[in-house]
């Protein structure tokens, strides 16, 4: 049984390292179409099996020459970034601000609320930030009300293309996220900063909190790590319940 060796750890020059690489990639693909070439001439029976066994083999060695690759690949991006001494990026960006204002006032005080949305584009996405303030000063002589300064200012965001990656594989999808809020009562100020944000993908919808994954839908199930059900639970054709001194499950099928 022919086998197909891991690639060997890299040497050289940089150019030098991807000729190996290269060269290797083909070696293993000549190999490939060669089991597949001799899968459709054995054709079915023991034979068949044989080679599709061989072919299974090719294919798990040629994922585990996949990771090695990729984990050289790493090794070898991180010694370039280290070391080197040239560096360039260009990048083009496309950015706007669009603003709205409201102001309005009474006798029995004065109200602002201002608006504000800034877009920005580049090859990785797009990103739109939005921010909300408003200012309500009340008028204690002429109205009845618990406090005479109120403000509050929010700020949010949707990513639309890269939102994370995959190693080396960018993962392009749609970002929404709630950064932070705050609330000022007459000079008292009080922040809620909960920084969650969903994430969605073609082949994953997340949630997150701070810097942790919550909760996610893929492959037809979700999986979280904690829960609080307010109302019942329905299971199948079963509804379960808090009850008093624990749960109740009752039968709601046909």
């Amino acid at each position: 049984m022919m086998t197909l060796p891991l690639p060997a750890a890299p040497a050289g020059t940089v150019q030098e390292q991807a000729a190996q690489q290269y060269s290797y990639l083909v070696q293993m693909a000549q190999q490939l179409n060669l089991a597949l070439g001799q899968l459709e001439e054995l054709g079915s029976g023991a034979g068949a099996e044989s080679a599709r066994r061989q072919a299974g083999a090719y294919s798990e060695q040629a994922q585990e020459a996949a990771r090695a690759t990729e984990e050289q690949y790493d090794t070898l991006r991180s010694m370039i970034l280290k070391t080197a001494e040239q560096v360039e990026k260009t990048t083009e960006e496309l950015t706007a601000r669009l603003k709205e204002e409201y102001v309005a006032s009474s006798d029995f005080g004065s109200y602002v609320a201002k608006l504000s949305a800034y877009l920005e584009a580049n090859p990785q996405a797009m990103t739109q930030y939005y921010s909300f303030f408003s200012d309500l000063k009340a008028n204690v002589e002429k109205v009845d009300a618990a406090f005479s300064h109120y403000k509050v200012d929010t700020e949010g965001y949707i990513r639309t293309g890269i939102v994370y990656y995959d190693g080396a594989v960018p993962v392009y999808g749609v970002a929404v996220g709630q950064d932070l809020t705050c609330r000022e009562i007459d000079g008292q100020r009080v922040v809620e900063q909960s920084n969650f944000r969903a994430v969605f993908t073609a082949s994953r919808l997340s949630f997150w909190q701070d810097a942790t994954e919550v909760a996610y839908v893929s492959n037809n199930r979700l999986y979280i790590t904690n829960i609080t059900v307010l109302g019942a639970i329905a299971v199948g054709q079963w509804s379960v319940e808090a009850a008093e001194g624990g749960l109740a499950f009752r039968w709601i099928g046909g």
